[in-house]
């Protein structure tokens, strides 16, 4: 944490990477949003945009229909997908690099992360949504959504860094996990915890107020913004430590 802290310090403008994600993300959300006849009102977007998986099982998967809700839903995630690798790749350069790159380095790259994105958001998000609600299957989802987290925790960083192919980026992921899965577990519950009580506060802000103020969605975008690169540091520091330090 120290080291990771420490390249934070001297790399202030990082956090203009994961906040123009958030930005986008919340774009791209949007259009989902209208697509479903929602009444595009500030207080009600902004709480559907806080807990967009739960807007999407209750609004978009149910009854598995071919809505145009659905289509805009699955355009809208390929797109994040393809942007948060066109974002990422250069973000984890410039974690480890003197200067700020502003695209992948190649189209290669880029795709080889998207299609790893488009994976990741399946599995880890989409097909847990698809199982019902307040069930044991839905509890037995999410542990396997989050075994599945740890075991490809490294896997967009071997893309980046290694110049690494999809299948192969997940096996080396797993190798990599093998050498420090203890420290991985432990930021993944440590990660839980400052998730989760960031959702509830959110959460009870967004449902208890007649109106929302464009302070809080913004507040609540900086705090996820800082979070996830803080993550991204802590994670890419440990794997270059267990990529430096004997075999894997």
């Amino acid at each position: 944490m120290r080291h990771a802290w420490n390249r934070l310090i001297r790399k202030q403008w990082l956090i203009f990477y994961p906040l123009a994600l958030a930005v986008i993300n919340a774009v791209v959300f949007l259009a989902a949003y209208a697509a479903g006849g929602q009444a595009l009102r500030w207080s009600e977007f902004f709480a559907a945009n806080s807990d967009r998986w739960q807007y999407a099982r209750d609004h978009i998967l149910t009854g598995f229909a071919l809505t145009p809700a659905l289509a805009a839903a699955v355009f809208a995630g390929l797109v994040v997908c393809v942007l948060t690798a066109m974002i990422r790749a250069p973000l984890f350069r410039a974690i480890v690099g003197p200067d700020y790159p502003l695209a992948p380095r190649t189209w290669r790259e880029a795709g080889r992360l998207s299609l790893f994105y488009v994976f990741a958001n399946l599995v880890l998000w989409v097909l847990p949504l698809l199982v019902p609600a307040d069930s044991f299957v839905e509890q037995l989802a999410a542990m396997v959504a989050l075994v599945v987290a740890i075991l490809i925790v490294f896997a967009d960083y071997v893309v980046v860094f290694e110049d690494s192919a999809f299948l192969p980026a997940l096996r080396r992921s797993v190798r990599l996990l093998r050498r420090s899965w203890v420290t991985v577990l432990v930021i993944f519950i440590v990660m839980q915890l400052v998730y989760s009580g960031m959702h509830r506060l959110y959460d009870l802000y967004y449902q208890g107020a007649d109106g929302v103020s464009i302070l809080l969605p913004l507040s609540q975008v900086l705090m996820e913004s800082f979070v996830t690169l803080l993550l991204d540091l802590v994670f890419i520091f440990l794997y270059e430590q267990i990529r430096d330090h004997g075999p894997a």
